[in-house]
């Protein structure tokens, strides 16, 4: 059950006990995170050399409970939600944090492994041991999920491995009174579990870092109302899904399971009716907190998370393995509102108006060609040869890149696409990311459609931020069939319904925003109409 050995340099135990430990842990200063994060890491991995009774091992480690979880969220901000690669220091960041999850588990595990071997001081906190160790394999999984990294299989085992042991020893379903806290029962090592299976289940490679926040809290609810049958459940409207306990991978759909799988089916009823109604309330108007989703969701954002777990977890959207033509061919690539409109024209794009381009408004009052000028500041060219893998004949494409590629990529960005034969680029938005061991880095692409061109806009009735000067935007002219109206790529946070904007191209125009479409990380999108 134990993760992968780290080596670290031993370095003398600052405590004996869990006494000391706490008057220890009393002088830490939290305020230097980095440095605190370095000195537990290295704490906990002598403390796994050290020979010590289980009960006392446990009670140092929940003393050191607390602190470890601050300081590895304080860690994690440095690299969550960035970009792939990570750069060196960002990579260092997420490597430590990985450390100290794998040093505190080695440790809960030599308690375990204590219990195991027949010592009954320990027996009476084996269910509390188990459930931590879970606990801590799935805070790991949630920062592989934070970076988005594929989770190596051995996390998958071991939690498995867990589970298992739990309902051998017939505590799977106990509530664990945490006997050293004093606090009320915690969990059960089948909730903890749960909640493991179901944030992997949401799909975290499409879902920003606030949006996995949000799944993280809302889990911990709703674990109680999902059951892990041992008998496949009667047939019913939701997909059947179920993990393999032998397996080294995470929930998929049962009909996927190999003959010799020892499974436990996904019971998701209960779940099904409490998210459905929690849908329906949000839109009759009641708001996320009055509905103990969090003082800090808002809407629409809230309903449209809850309705993608919905899909995600009681319909076919879960593990969809969606038909796709699975042929290989090149692609351009590039990311970036810059760089769309740079490819878009007929040389990289900047941000001000060319010295021509001013004159021409001023005499005609608007700017007759899109004739951007090189900014020696950016790149010559900001292409990359990418792979489609596959492609949806809904538009949604999967790519791949080889890890000697180093621009960095963003969850949500905006995207260019061109194949390796064609003439025209295709817009769309990086909605998943997933980097792979081995530095390939798998990206899906929802398509937009249309065939953009390159515009300049200027604000018409608004003064955004830096001011009213004259941007690169994208316009989507309207798609006939199958029908799509005409949209427009403008810069982030640009986009409010009822808004103005000059568009210029070869004649200036002007064009009201009508509905938003996509709020990227980088650009905004919406249908227009020209007024």
């Amino acid at each position: 059950m134990n993760l992968q050995p780290l080596t670290l340099a031993p370095v003398p135990l600052q405590f004996s006990d869990s006494m000391s430990c706490r008057r220890w842990v009393e002088q830490l200063t939290l305020s230097n995170a980095h440095r605190v994060h370095e000195v537990l890491t290295s704490q906990l991995s002598s403390l796994t050399a050290a020979e010590l009774p289980p009960v006392e091992r446990l009670k140092i480690l929940e003393t050191l409970r607390e602190t470890v979880h601050f300081v590895q969220g304080e860690t994690a901000k440095r690299y969550a939600g960035k970009g792939l690669p990570l750069d060196p220091a960002e990579m260092t960041a997420w490597s430590r944090v990985i450390a100290l999850w794998q040093e505190a588990h080695n440790n809960y595990g030599q308690c375990l492994k204590a219990y195991r071997e027949g010592d009954l001081s320990i027996a009476p906190h084996a269910a509390l041991v188990t459930m931590r160790c879970l606990r801590l394999t799935g805070d790991t999984l949630t920062d592989y999920y934070r970076s988005y990294r594929q989770p190596p299989g051995r996390l998958w085992r071991s939690l498995h491995e867990l589970y298992s042991f739990a309902e051998q020893q017939g505590f799977a379903r106990i509530r664990v009174q945490d006997s050293f806290g004093r606090r009320e029962p915690d969990s059960s090592c089948a909730e903890v579990y749960v909640q493991v299976v179901l944030a992997h289940l949401a799909n975290p490679f499409s879902l920003s870092i606030r949006q996995m926040g949000f799944v993280e809290r809302w889990v911990e609810r709703w674990a109680t109302m999902v059951g892990l049958a041992v008998q496949e459940p009667p047939a019913s409207a939701i997909p059947l899904l179920a993990v393999d306990l032998n397996s080294e991978r995470g929930p998929s759909f049962a009909a996927n399971l190999s003959a010799d799988a020892n499974p436990r089916y996904l019971e998701l009823e209960q779940l099904s009716k409490t998210l459905r109604q929690t849908i329906s309330l949000l839109k009759q108007g009641q708001t996320p907190a009055q509905l103990g989703l969090g003082d800090y969701a808002r809407q629409p954002g809230c309903e449209n998370l809850l309705m993608l777990l919905y899909l995600q977890w009681c319909r076919a959207g879960t593990a969809r393995d969606e038909e796709r033509s699975p042929h290989e061919e090149a692609a351009d690539v590039c990311f970036g509102l810059a760089s769309a409109h740079g490819q878009l024209t007929t040389r990289p794009a900047r941000t001000e108006l060319s010295s021509r381009e001013k004159q021409d408004l001023d005499t005609y009052g608007y700017v007759p060609r899109v004739n951007w000028e090189v900014d020696a500041a950016e790149p010559e060219s900001s292409l990359e040869r990418w792979l489609i893998v596959n492609q949806s004949v809904s538009g949604f494409m999967c790519i791949q890149r080889e890890p000697t590629s180093r621009i960095r990529v963003h969850h949500n960005a905006l995207i260019a696409v061109r194949r390796a034969n064609g003439r025209h680029f295709h817009l769309g938005m990086a909605q998943w990311l997933r980097m792979d061991d081995n530095g390939v880095l798998c990206c899906g692409v929802r398509l937009f459609p249309g065939t953009p061109q390159a515009i300049s806009v200027r604000p018409s009735n608004f003064n955004p931020v830096g001011g009213g000067r004259h941007e690169r935007a994208l316009l989507v002219p309207e798609v006939p069939a199958p029908s799509a109206p005409a949209s427009i790529v403008l810069p982030a946070g640009w986009f409010q319904s009822g808004r103005f904007v000059e568009v210029y191209s070869d004649r200036k125009q002007v064009a009201k925003l009508l509905n938003v479409l996509e709020k990227g990380l980088d650009f905004d999108r919406g249908t227009i109409v020209i007024v």
